[in-house]
């Protein structure tokens, strides 16, 4: 089987690969920062609502809502608390079902898949190569 270290390594020092992994990087900390100020608001909207939860308990809410599973099992009681929900809902939806998967497209299997092309051998040959032998399958 053929390794994709060397690819990966290759392609993680060029400057392409850099600048990608600091976009991906940026937009983690972005979606991290986001989680955050969603579970400190449904601390706040619960505690407006008299009602109580722990830290886990928001990041767990923003997580099943943002991801669209929306289990159900906590929900508020207020149209404030419901508005704020579809906020996070649509959030969610952009930054993990559509941002996500076309940074990752773009940024690394699209690259990627160039680097696998540069990296085969050329079907043609240029013009004025001559006497020489090439071989193309090794057999067993």
């Amino acid at each position: 089987m053929k390794s994709y270290v060397p690819h990966l390594v290759r392609y993680l020092q060029s400057r392409a690969g850099k600048r990608n992994v600091t976009l991906l990087f940026k937009y983690l900390l972005l979606f991290v920062g986001l989680v955050g100020l969603y579970s400190v608001l449904f601390h706040w909207l619960m505690q407006w609502e008299d009602r109580e939860h722990s830290w886990l308990t928001g990041v767990y809410w923003t997580l099943t809502v943002m991801s669209t599973l929306g289990f159900g099992d906590i929900t508020f009681e207020s149209d404030l608390g419901r508005a704020f929900s579809i906020l996070v809902l649509l959030s969610g939806m952009l930054s993990l079902l559509v941002l996500l998967p076309f940074t990752f497209i773009e940024f690394f299997y699209a690259p990627w898949m160039r680097a696998q092309s540069e990296a085969r051998a050329p079907r043609e040959l240029p013009a004025e190569t001559r006497g020489h032998a090439i071989l193309t399958h090794g057999g067993r």
